[in-house]
């Protein structure tokens, strides 16, 4: 489909972005992710199936099937390409990297195209390029997503949100010795920015928005929001819990459960 290679063409200008992802620690949380699924598969399990569920559900009451955008597509491990891929005439998979395993699959299946874009809008780039935390703030202002959605038919934005900040403010923090208070208005930016690029009536958000930490009694030790934007006020939305960590890992001496909502808007 020529529309949909010259919309991917205009949209995602090809840039490189290797540099700046190895030195900001995308790469390597790209690996990290990878192998605590290997060590948690049975604890993501129901929240993998809730989130394939619900994308494929969205999916179906597209208005049109001719292109959808997976925004954050990682590894495919919370991502039903299949189901999409029988689905849409397009399916377009939009992350800052793709493993070489989501690429041998993306050809095995024809109708995959893979874009690698820096979906923060150039704050990854930003980040690495500044010479101070201020001159950060002041470029993270004026910058404008990469990514103009709306020429999609359907827009799924998967996990990603409260991932956005995460990678980007560590990187801030241990770059310029800045707080977290800080950092809280770059967390703001960068979420809402990502908030207000979907497109109104065709998109699909799944996002984390609490993270609660229990000892090995089970008992709660620290209860943390993630979320620094404003949603989209929906009527309807589905919520489950994701058990992200069980073996002590992510926080010390705690296992880690995530509070998930899923909802269209």
């Amino acid at each position: 489909m020529s529309f949909i290679n010259g919309l991917i063409n205009r949209l995602f200008p090809a840039k490189n972005l290797s540099v700046a992802m190895r030195r900001a620690g995308y790469l390597k949380d790209q690996t990290g992710i990878r192998r605590r699924y290997e060590r948690e598969q049975e604890s993501w399990q129901q929240h993998i199936d809730n989130t394939r569920g619900f994308v494929v559900e969205s999916a179906r009451k597209a208005a049109s099937l001719k292109s959808v955008a997976v925004l954050g597509s990682g590894w495919l491990l919370d991502v039903p390409v299949d189901e999409l891929s029988q689905m849409f005439e397009i399916v377009c998979l939009i992350d800052i990297v793709h493993p070489e395993p989501v690429k041998v699959r993306a050809r095995k299946l024809g109708n995959v195209r893979l874009v690698e874009a820096d979906i923060t809008g150039g704050a990854v780039q930003q980040a690495v390029n500044a010479r101070s935390f201020q001159q950060f703030v002041d470029n993270l202002k004026n910058i404008k997503p990469d990514a103009e959605l709306s020429g999609y038919d359907f827009v799924v934005s998967v996990n990603l949100l409260n991932q956005l900040d995460i990678i980007l403010c560590d990187y801030l923090q241990e770059r310029f010795k800045v707080d977290s208070q800080q950092l809280k208005p770059v967390r703001a930016m960068v979420q809402q920015r990502h908030i207000d690029s979907l497109p109104v009536g065709k998109s699909c958000l799944i996002t984390d928005y609490q993270q609660i930490d229990t000892d090995l009694d089970g008992a709660v030790t620290a209860t943390t929001n993630l979320l620094h934007c404003k949603l989209p006020d929906v009527d309807e939305k589905k919520e489950w819990n994701w058990l992200f960590d069980t073996n002590q890992r992510y926080s010390v001496k705690n296992n880690t459960t995530f509070k998930v909502m899923a909802f269209c808007f």
